[in-house]
């Protein structure tokens, strides 16, 4: 009998890398729990990790290469890849051939480097990724602020101020733009050292029942809230120093002159409660000066106008002089050298040839003219790397047709997915507890801290790294990401060495201090004083003066919000002990479409329907339905590639989209 082994680690499920203690006996993974002496987390995970095992050892498992559907070994397969891959290029160019890096790829730092890299080595533009699903919106307005798409403000919980989420809820998500292991304790302690904490949300979140304050807040109708209280704070309240010394003063007035219709009046129509509600959280922002931490989810960016929301939250922290302080939000270094802000005058390349309208974002493709390229046969060869575009894009259906046209198909991935069946090539890749791993996104947590872990298992039957799979595929097209090595002699540890030569932290401080993490030192007043264009933020671009100018919120009737579950992320389950239903209601909106609790219905929208099961919840304000995205019925099938597409991040509508409910009944 093998005696039962622990091991310290960290999850690599979601952005907060919670420590984990994970216990192995033999070639056997039987349990993960929180590591009670990890710095952050504290002991702390949530049931995605504790899942870990049952993923690890799921029957599901993409243990070999398959080519059309087929077994064979990795030199047939990479040896057939490749030369499909060089009869596409030759013929068609190397834009033909692209790669689609998605949430599951996130958290594998050495497969997302290469990834990149390889599609560099073959001098294609072809960059899809899971940005123009989920998150563009604060990509493209941290950009027209900045000058940089990845600068991220950080919340504290430390520091007693005013918290304010929006679409958010990091008790489930476990946080955006600021990750937030063991979250219902940090937001606990932020309210017991004196902060306070409102949520704008349709639902009576898990958060929003750990808040001072929670509105009700119709979907859409946050855009006029966040307006309305910029207008006031212009009026009364703002940070005279922050808009004397780091804002032009004429795009002030820009700002001022398009904010004066927002008042809090007519913000309070469009978002569908009280006015005294909206005076109290102005209060509260004006009591808060410097102390503002203001972050919005994913909910909101999917909507029509999450562009305008993203933009509106940087104002607002703005005017209350909220950023790069020590009492505020502040920015964290990352795992590589600091960037720098973009010039105006950059070059921009161009969108999809089948789409020329749409825009390229940070340089990628947006997901929702994929099968427009497809179609067009632009793209004939794509690589999907742990995603599934199936579940997580508009017009599910089209998008399978689309991916069974494609000359070739390649998914790299753990588990035997839905999309894997539909592949030319399907290659297995290690698993979380097969890699040594580095985390990369110490910039968006909540301790500024880069963690490293070793494998704790080796992997069984076929399954390689990411970075070995791409790395010997580049090396049979002729180019090389490796720096001339071997994939077959090189080592994780090898890969992330390599990477951490450009990185400011030293490499073997960062591998002895393992799970537990090498603090990087936050520094403050970094970004206004060496980062931004001659020291100001771009407080109000033209575009986005003329698109709120233009705002106007969703009409009546049924609004769908989507939202996330705890045991799943986006489209892979991890918790097997419950499975919540798919849509929630408030019971008189279940009543007034005419029909049941707990009955299979229909819900439907302009662009397409699936079935459901209702179940009533009086957390749901009334006129929202409210829909788990990414599961296996999805709003995808509710949303559009073309209508409602926002024209400045590609971002289809997934919140705020009118929908019917009908009974399915003989």
């Amino acid at each position: 009998m093998t005696s039962p082994v622990e091991h310290q680690s960290y999850c690599r499920i979601c952005v907060a890398a919670c420590g984990i203690t994970v216990t192995v006996e033999g070639d056997r993974v039987t349990k993960v729990r929180g590591d009670a002496d990890h710095p952050v987390s504290h002991g702390y995970v949530c049931s995605k990790g504790r899942g870990i095992p049952a993923w690890h050892h799921s029957e599901h498992r993409l243990d070999h290469p398959r080519v059309q559907g087929v077994d064979v070994g990795w030199d047939d397969a990479l040896d057939d890849l490749s030369r499909a891959l060089q009869e596409i290029i030759d013929r068609d160019g190397p834009d033909a051939v692209g790669i689609y890096i998605a949430t599951g790829m996130a958290y594998d730092t050495a497969g997302t480097a290469i990834s990149g890299g390889w599609l560099r080595s073959i001098r294609s533009r072809s960059l899809y990724s899971a940005v123009t699903v989920d998150n563009a919106p604060v990509m493209v307005a941290s950009e027209l602020v900045t000058g940089h798409p990845s600068m991220n403000p950080v919340f504290s919980p430390g520091i007693p101020g005013l918290l304010v989420l929006v679409g958010h809820n990091p008790v489930v998500s476990h946080g955006y733009g600021t990750a937030l292991p063991d979250p219902v304790t940090y937001l606990r302690r932020f309210r017991a050292g004196g902060g306070t904490m409102w949520v704008l949300d349709p639902r009576h979140t898990e958060s929003a029942a750990l808040a001072d304050v929670h509105v009700p807040i119709r979907p859409g109708g946050d855009v006029a809230v966040l307006a309305a209280l910029a207008r006031e704070l212009l009026v009364d309240g703002a940070d005279a120093h922050e808009l004397a010394h780091h804002c032009d003063p004429e795009q002030v007035e820009a700002l001022r002159a398009v904010l004066e219709p927002f008042t809090i009046e007519r913000a309070a129509v469009a978002a569908d409660v009280a006015p005294e509600l909206l005076e109290h959280l102005l209060a509260d922002i004006r009591a808060h000066r410097g102390r503002l931490n203001l972050i919005a989810g994913t909910g909101v960016q999917m909507s029509g106008d999450g562009i305008l929301v993203a933009w509106l939250r940087w104002v607002l922290l703005i005017l209350n002089g909220s950023l790069d302080r020590a009492d505020g939000m502040h920015f964290h270094d990352g795992l590589m050298p600091r960037g720098r802000p973009v010039s105006p005058d950059a070059k921009v390349r161009p969108g999809p040839p089948s789409r020329p309208d749409l825009p390229r974002v940070v340089h990628q493709l947006p997901m929702v003219g994929l099968v427009d390229e497809i179609e067009a046969g632009n793209l004939r060869a794509l690589i999907v790397c742990g995603g599934n575009p199936i579940a997580a894009c508009p017009e599910p259906e089209r998008m399978r047709a689309a991916l069974q046209r494609l000359d070739v198909l390649v998914v790299i991935d753990v588990h035997d997915v839905e999309i894997a069946q539909l592949a030319t090539h399907a290659l297995p890749a290690t698993g979380q507890l097969e890699r040594s791993d580095i985390s990369m996104f110490s910039q968006v947590s909540v301790a500024s801290r880069v963690q490293f872990t070793t494998a704790v298992v080796e992997p069984v039957a076929d399954r390689k790294p990411v970075w070995w799979i791409l790395g010997h595929l580049t090396r049979r097209l002729g180019g090389d990401v490796l720096g001339g090595a071997d994939p077959d002699t090189m080592t994780d540890v090898d890969y992330l060495r390599g990477m951490l030569a450009a990185s400011p932290i030293d490499a073997d401080t960062v591998f002895a201090n393992g799970p537990h993490g090498t603090e990087v030192p936050v520094e403050v007043g970094w970004v206004r004083e060496s980062f931004l264009r001659d020291g100001r933020w771009q407080l109000a671009p033209p575009v986005m003066l003329e698109r709120l100018a233009a705002h106007e919120p969703p009409g009546p009737g049924l609004l769908l919000a989507p939202r996330r579950e705890m045991g799943w992320s986006n489209s892979v389950r991890y918790d097997r002990h419950k499975d919540e239903p798919v849509v929630r209601m408030h019971p008189s909106d279940i009543d007034a479409a005419g029909v049941r609790a707990d009955e299979r219905c229909v819900l439907a929208s302009a662009h397409g329907s699936v079935e459901v099961v209702i179940v009533a919840d009086e957390r749901v304000r009334r006129g929202v339905v409210s829909m788990t995205h990414g599961r296996d019925v999805s709003p995808g099938s509710l949303t559009s590639r073309i209508v409602d597409v926002d024209p400045l991040t590609a971002m289809p509508r997934a919140s705020g989209v009118a929908v019917t409910v009908t009974a399915v009944r003989p």
